[in-house]
């Protein structure tokens, strides 16, 4: 039960706090400081020459295959579908009959295909969505 319970408070830190935020950003910093200097070693061990005697590696194909990975990525991310525009939901009411009586069934009965019966009708969902920070 305790794992549980800090699973989710770890969770909840991490997804919806601003120190949760902030983890992000650092995170990815270090992340990227870790992929700069493998960069930078892989770099300078291709460029220096090996020792006698010592076999050779393959450390350069490691650095066309990152750079054809950064390629790939930027297509990607270039060629990505672009997202439309939400469009206004238009609701058409059915039309009712005045005067009708409201039906009241008692118990398990079957309803026939035309024999429905609509007492109300409201739109719902037309509020518009606030980015963060935003306010209603």
């Amino acid at each position: 039960m305790r794992r549980y319970v800090w699973g989710w408070r770890l969770r909840y830190w991490w997804m919806d706090t601003d120190s949760g935020a902030r983890a992000h950003v650092v995170g990815f910093c270090m992340a990227v400081l870790v992929l700069v200097a493998q960069l930078v070693r892989m770099a300078v061990t291709a460029t220096l020459p090996r020792p006698a005697g010592e076999p050779a590696q393959a450390v350069y194909w490691w650095v066309v295959q990152l750079i054809i990975l950064v390629v790939a990525a930027v297509v990607a991310y270039a060629l990505r579908p672009k997202p439309q525009g939400a469009e206004q939901r238009k609701a058409e009411p059915p039309t009712v009959e005045d005067g009708t009586a409201v039906k009241d069934y008692g118990g398990t009965v079957w309803i026939e295909h035309d024999d429905n019966f609509l007492l109300a009708w409201k739109v719902v969902g037309q509020d518009p969505i606030y980015g963060e920070g935003g306010k209603k």
